[in-house]
């Protein structure tokens, strides 16, 4: 257990966090002093801790340089995902105009769970920017905001690009909902549900469809309530 991070802390919970890396170890030891312990001679100060959660070493010694020390820190390492990004819509990151970044994450962490942060580095020390953030090589992203992400897909959504389409009932917000396949495996393989920009259009949706190399897209996000995924998955 780590040393805590404001409040009253005492001498020899320091020591039991240095000697058996519990703050609140009930060890006994004796000769206990600030210095020593703040220059490493009872156990070298575990660096990995960021400067301002750990001793510098120097003199005048003060036990508030203790506060959220962690002598087992462990290094944290980082794994990194391509991302095409915009700070404008999930239209601009999913078509044209979006730039390619690199994100961050903790690597014990799932790259889209909720909560998990994401960085601008592999040294995790500058979180991203709130915006939109499309898988490089998926269908798929997160508006990211502080760490909290509202999710998003695009998907080529022309009656004329799909088969063995069968209409399976309307959205609450009225929007025709159907299974189906694409025509062009590449653009998706396996049974889909989703929507039709034909049908989009129709009702005023406009918004939500851009084309992109000849073909109009969907943008799936919180503006309609259809998702676009597999049928496994729904």
């Amino acid at each position: 257990m780590a040393v805590p991070a404001s409040g009253e802390i005492s001498m020899i919970k320091l020591r039991n966090e240095i000697g058996n890396n519990n703050y609140n170890g009930s060890n006994i030891y004796s000769n206990i002093s600030l210095t020593s312990m703040s220059t490493g001679v009872h156990g070298t100060i575990n660096t990995v801790n960021a400067a301002a959660d750990r001793p510098n070493g120097s003199v005048p010694h003060s036990m508030s340089e203790f506060y959220s020390y962690d002598h087992d820190a462990a290094l944290v390492s980082f794994t990194g995902r391509a991302m095409r990004a915009s700070e404008e819509s999930a239209l601009t990151a999913c078509g044209k105009g979006a730039l390619s970044v690199t994100i961050y994450h903790n690597s014990i962490e799932e790259w889209d769970a909720d909560g998990t942060t994401w960085y601008t580095s592999n040294t995790g020390e500058t979180e991203v920017d709130n915006g939109y953030y499309k898988d490089a090589l998926g269908l798929y992203g997160y508006y990211y905001e502080g760490g909290d992400k509202i999710y998003f897909s695009c998907g080529r959504s022309e009656r004329r690009l799909k088969y063995n389409i069968k209409f399976i009932g309307e959205s609450p917000m009225g929007i025709p909902m159907y299974h189906f396949n694409y025509k062009n495996e590449e653009h998706g393989k396996g049974r889909f549900v989703g929507t039709m920009v034909e049908d989009l259009q129709r009702l005023g949706f406009e918004d939500n469809v851009f084309e992109q190399n000849g073909e109009l897209w969907v943008i799936y996000d919180k503006r309609i309530d259809v998702p676009f995924e597999s049928v496994t998955n729904w």
